[in-house]
Formats: structure tokens, C-alpha cells, sequence
């Protein structure tokens, strides 16, 4: 060999890690969530500072009198793009829909296409009712699961099933003791045997647009119930009304529910935060407090070495205190460059908040 060269090392597998990586919080914890995926530029930073310490008759450091003055991980995230909290179309009551008159028993109740009271889209269902179970449907063209999401996860029964209703004051009056009932049918219409039901009452409902979020696990099954196998959806009265009730829906939605994921932007953030439920979105207020709930008990990137397996890099105590900046584009939503730090405990002062894992099968 050359004196003054050195030969070069081609990295082997195993060593080269990709650039685009899982962000989870609370990693291994029974809150467990994904935040969002790194597109590239994963920085991970320890930074240690060692204090020598004296020794009478020595004549340079001496091995064994030291100590960390500084122990510091960050995780540096260029590009962070946020994980949305999902929401599938059941019924967009829009023209392709296929609502028609009666309830799903086939008794009575007119439909109509509305196109000037509409909360979303172009369109919404009218329905016209004055008979105890009258009311409308629609015959979904396939049977429609409800326990996976289109993007393949999976959907529990905390999860929301979204509706809207819009009632003038006059006809909330005229419900009178009756109930505006949503039915998902396991039946083929006529035949009203095993379904889930949910009745909005009449105390409940204001003059206008009304919007809904109710948990799959709030629905009373009736028969035997089955949300992988809904063969359509109805709206209708639930008992017999004070007179003519014509009630409009729109939007039908399956939404995901997740305590942690109340906002794109909120796990990324997540300290100095209040978030209140409106029910139609999530409202935040910045406080200038931080307190302990403000912290994860741990931020972990998982990602894949070129030959396939994995590695994981676990901050515990971690706390977002870099700048946060936010991309809104479309389909997308990205974080541009924020860090997450850990922290020791202070019940625990000498227990390093840093966990390495790489894994050979």
C-alpha cells in the first residue's frame, strides 16, 4: 500500500440506513401512536461533555476521576410528514349516491334531491315523514366494511360514525317525543332483523345544521349486529310524530378516533397546548405553561437498514423545543425542521434517557 493512502470501504449492507423513518410517541407504551414519517434528513445528535477531575501527584488525568458534565440527545427532524386522523366516506348524499322514499322496513317516507340546503358538497337528502318508522334509505351498491379504514388500518368501536342533520325550529317541534333514528342494515331492504341504531332526540337538535360524532360502541346492536357487513343505512322517526317532519342529512362518515391525535399538528407540538373538542374540529389554545403532560414518555424513530432490518432510536422524556414550522400542501401536511430533546428524571438523575436497538433478524 501507498504510504499516505488508505483503502476505501465499500458500507456493507447492514450498515447504511435509509433516510426515511417512523416517528412514534409513547413507543412500546399502551398509548402507542405513530406521529408521522421523516422524508429524509434524520439527525440524531449526543452530546457529552466529560469533567476531569484533579488528582494530588498526578501528572495528567487520571483514569477513574471523571464524569459526564453534559449528557444531551436531540433528535433532529428536517422533514416531518404528519399522519391525519382518517375519515372515509360512508354517504356523500351527493347525486351517485342511491337514497330513495321509505324506511329500510319498506313502510312509508318521500325523498327528495336537494341542492339549496347543503352542508357539504353540492347536495343533500331530503327526507319528509309523518308516520311512526317512516323515513328514508339508501342501498349501499356493494356491502360496505366498517372495521378497516381505506388506507388499511384498522377501525375500532371508539371510532366515530359522522352525520349531519339540518331541522327547521317548527319541525323539531313537530317531532315531538319522536326520534330521528340512524340504522346501518346486515339485511337486504325490507327486512329490518340485525342492524345498529342511534337516536338523536329532539333536545338535542337546534335550528339549522346539527353535526354528530357518535362512537361505533354507542349504537344499540339489535339482533346480531355486524360492522364488516353493512348492506346500507337509513334515517327515520322513531315514534309517531306531533306532524309532517321533513328533516335534511348530508355527509355520512366513518372517523377515526385516537385521544392523542385530536390534531395533525398537535402531536408535533403537543406542549403548551389546551385542545377542546367542538365536535366538528379541535380547538387550540397556546398557553405559555409547561407542565408534565406536556412531555412524551418517550419519541422513538424506527427505520430500515438497506439490508432489511431494523433499527430503533428511543428518547425518553421527550419534549418538543425546537421551532416548529409547518407545509401545507396538498395531500400533505410537513413539519420542516424541529427537534425533540430528553430529559432525566428527576427522580431518576443518573438513568440515561436514550435507548439504541439494531437488530439482526
Amino acid at each position: 500500500m501507498t504510504k499516505g493512502l488508505s483503502t476505501f470501504e465499500v458500507p456493507l449492507p447492514e450498515d447504511v440506513a435509509l433516510g426515511e423513518c417512523k416517528v412514534y410517541g409513547n413507543y412500546e407504551l399502551p398509548d402507542e401512536h405513530i406521529i408521522g414519517a421523516t422524508r429524509g434528513g434524520t439527525k440524531l445528535t449526543i452530546e457529552r461533555s466529560i469533567k476531569e477531575m484533579g488528582y494530588d501527584g498526578s501528572y495528567g488525568p487520571t483514569k477513574g476521576l471523571r464524569r459526564y458534565e453534559k449528557f444531551i440527545s436531540k433528535l433532529e427532524l428536517q422533514a416531518l410528514c404528519l399522519k391525519y386522523q382518517i375519515q372515509d366516506t360512508i354517504t356523500d348524499c351527493e347525486s351517485d349516491s342511491n337514497w330513495a322514499d321509505k324506511d329500510w322496513g319498506d313502510t312509508g317516507g318521500t325523498y327528495a334531491a336537494e341542492t339549496s340546503i347543503v352542508a357539504q358538497g353540492d347536495q343533500s337528502i331530503k327526507g319528509t315523514a309523518d308516520t311512526l318508522n317512516y323515513g328514508i334509505h339508501e342501498v349501499f351498491s356493494a356491502s360496505k366494511n366498517f372495521t378497516v379504514f381505506s388506507n388499511g388500518e384498522s377501525s375500532v368501536v371508539a371510532d366515530y360514525i359522522g352525520f349531519q342533520y339540518y331541522l327547521t325550529a317548527q319541525d323539531i317541534t313537530d317531532l315531538g317525543s319522536a326520534h330521528l333514528r340512524i340504522g346501518f342494515h346486515m339485511d337486504a331492504f325490507g327486512t329490518e332483523t340485525n342492524m345498529y341504531i342511534y337516536d338523536i332526540v329532539p333536545g338535542s337538535l337546534s335550528a339549522g345544521w346539527n353535526s354528530f360524532k357518535i362512537a361505533k360502541s354507542a349504537f344499540t346492536e339489535v339482533g346480531t349486529g355486524d360492522w364488516s357487513a353493512v348492506l346500507g343505512v337509513s334515517v327515520k322517526l322513531s315514534d309517531s310524530p306531533n306532524a309532517e317532519v321533513v328533516f335534511y342529512v348530508d355527509e355520512i362518515t366513518l372517523i377515526q378516533y385516537n385521544a392523542v391525535l385530536r390534531s395533525s399538528l398537535l402531536p408535533a407540538i403537543r406542549s403548551g397546548m389546551v385542545v377542546t373538542d367542538q365536535t366538528t374540529y379541535y380547538k387550540l389554545l397556546p398557553t405559555l405553561e409547561l407542565v408534565d403532560a406536556d412531555y412524551y414518555e418517550n419519541i422513538a424513530i424506527v427505520g430500515q437498514k438497506l439490508d432489511g432490518k431494523a433499527f430503533v432510536a428511543i428518547l425518553k422524556n421527550c419534549l418538543n423545543d425546537g421551532a416548529v414550522s409547518l407545509g401545507i400542501n396538498e395531500k400533505d401536511e410537513v413539519i420542516n425542521a424541529t427537534t425533540f430533546s430528553s430529559h432525566f428524571k428527576r427522580s431518576a438523575k443518573t438513568t440515561v434517557p436514550i435507548k439504541l436497538r439494531t437488530y439482526d433478524v
